[in-house]
C-alpha cells in the first residue's frame, strides 16, 4: 500500500474517532456546554490535532449532523427499494432506525434533538434550515412509499404527509422514551409492529361488510 493511501486511511480513522467522541459529549452535555478541549481529551488527541481536522466546533457539529442524516436517509432509501408493500417497507425503516439509535448510536439521538437548541443565535438559523431540508428529503422518500400503496389501492386515499408525520412522531417518542428510562416491556420488533398496527389498521382499505 502506498504511503499516501495509508496516510489517508489513518487520517479518516482519526477523524471518525474525533466525531464519535464529540457525539458522545454533545449527546450527554449538549453542544453549548461541550468544549474542544473536552473533545480532545475524550478522543485522546491534542487540541491542535482537533483543529487540523475541523476548523471549529460548529464545523465538527455540522459534519456529525450530515453523517447522521446521511445514515437515516440511507435507511429510507433502502426501505423504499424493498419489493413489498408500504407496511413492510416502513417496518424495515423503523427497525433500522430503532436499532441504530438504541444500540449503535445512542448518543446521536440526543445530538439531533437537543444540540441545535443550545447554539448561539447566529448559528441556530443556518443549522435549523439544514435540519428542515434534510428532514423534508427523508419524509419525501417515506411519503412516496405511502403514495405507491394509495395508487394500487392497498391504502385509503389519506394525505400521505399526515400518515408519515404520525408514523415518525410515534417512532421518535418511543425512541426518546426508551433512551430516557421509560421502560417498554417489548422487543424492538414488537414495538415497531404495534406502531404499524396503529397506523395501518386506521388506513388499510377494507371491503364494506355485507349486511
Amino acid at each position: 500500500m502506498a504511503k499516501s493511501k495509508r496516510r489517508e486511511i489513518i487520517k479518516g480513522r482519526h477523524k471518525q474517532e474525533i466525531m464519535e467522541s464529540a457525539i458522545r459529549l454533545f449527546g450527554i452535555k449538549g453542544y453549548k456546554n461541550t468544549t474542544i478541549e473536552e473533545i480532545a481529551e475524550e478522543a485522546q488527541f491534542s487540541k491542535g490535532a482537533i483543529y487540523s481536522y475541523f476548523e471549529s466546533k460548529k464545523q465538527l457539529f455540522d459534519e456529525i449532523l450530515k453523517s447522521l442524516f446521511d445514515k437515516i436517509e440511507s435507511f429510507a432509501i433502502e426501505a423504499k427499494n424493498i419489493k413489498s408493500d408500504a407496511r413492510e417497507k416502513l417496518k424495515a425503516y423503523a427497525l433500522n432506525i430503532m436499532n441504530y439509535f438504541l444500540n449503535e448510536g445512542k448518543y446521536s439521538f440526543n445530538v439531533m434533538m437537543q444540540a441545535i437548541m443550545q447554539m448561539e443565535s447566529e448559528e441556530k438559523e443556518e443549522t435549523r434550515n439544514y435540519v428542515i431540508g434534510r428532514l423534508h428529503q427523508i419524509s419525501k422518500i417515506l411519503t412516496d412509499i405511502i403514495k405507491s400503496d394509495i395508487r394500487n389501492g392497498r391504502v385509503k386515499n389519506i394525505d400521505p404527509n399526515l400518515i408519515i408525520m404520525a408514523f415518525n412522531g410515534m417512532l421518535r417518542d418511543v425512541i426518546y422514551g426508551c433512551l430516557h428510562g421509560n421502560a417498554i416491556n417489548m422487543k424492538q420488533e414488537e414495538i415497531v409492529e404495534t406502531i404499524l398496527e396503529i397506523i395501518f389498521e386506521g388506513i388499510s382499505k377494507t371491503k364494506d361488510k355485507v349486511k
